[in-house]
């Protein structure tokens, strides 16, 4: 059976979407205990209390913020499935499902990958993308497995689930006069850069906000690690484990 944490419906077609699937539910024969995260109780929790009643899946329903929560309170505990509403590419290309219907049938198949996860300081597992942002250009040292450290400047960056960390900056080349006639020059040009590896330690100047699924997590600096296999998460394109 399965354990359904909803998050709180924002606005009606939330509410008419929740109904929508519980008829997809009921008409698929897949039973289970449907709970709504509230003020009193976050989604973390619910998963907690899920596991606690003897339930070894809990199925996040929303958006990414709500199903980042459920996947890191269930690491290690029992299986997350998703089912998706509001929730961003990198939900839904993960489970290889971007409707109700779809995310539903997924469940009933129970087709399960093992995704890793990054530990965030000590204790805080990361599941989703999460950000680093700023309209000016910062500087940022990053030390990769305690053996290369590089230097850079960046307006954002971006680290997943396997501690793939992107570093993307935008430059203006000012206008110059040519011969005093005509101007080259004035666009903007971006950079990417990409680093990945099991340890990583970020330092940002000025200090920044670390941000998964609109949340706040941390400010730098920051010391990242790498989980492989770590969560076991049901999808539509994954393989039985």
């Amino acid at each position: 059976m399965y354990y359904y944490i909803l998050e709180p419906p924002a606005n009606r077609a939330t509410r008419q979407a929740y109904e929508k699937l519980r008829d997809f539910l009921t008409n698929s024969g897949i039973s289970g205990e449907m709970v709504a995260a509230s003020p009193a109780r976050t989604p973390a929790e619910l998963a907690i209390m899920g596991i606690e009643k003897g339930y070894t899946t809990m199925v996040a329903v929303g958006g990414d913020g709500h199903i980042g929560q459920v996947a890191t309170a269930v690491l290690g505990r029992a299986v997350l499935g998703i089912i998706p509403v509001n929730a961003s590419a990198q939900v839904t290309d993960l489970i290889g499902a971007n409707n109700l219907k779809d995310a539903v049938e997924s469940l009933k198949q129970r087709r399960l990958v093992s995704v890793s996860t990054v530990l965030l300081g000590q204790d805080i597992p990361i599941f989703l993308t999460g950000t680093i942002e700023t309209p000016k250009l910062a500087k940022v040292s990053i030390v990769v497995d305690n053996r290369m450290r590089v230097f850079a400047y960046f307006n954002k960056i971006s680290i997943n689930r396997d501690l793939e960390v992107a570093f993307e900056s935008e430059h203006i080349v000012e206008p110059k006069k040519i011969l005093g006639l005509f101007k080259v020059g004035g666009e903007t040009i971006t950079s990417h850069s990409l680093f990945h590896g099991k340890l990583i330690r970020l330092v940002t100047d000025p200090e920044l906000p670390f941000r998964v699924g609109g949340q706040e997590m941390a400010q730098t600096p920051l010391t990242l690690r790498l989980v492989p296999d770590s969560l076991k998460v049901i999808t539509r394109r994954g393989k039985l484990e």
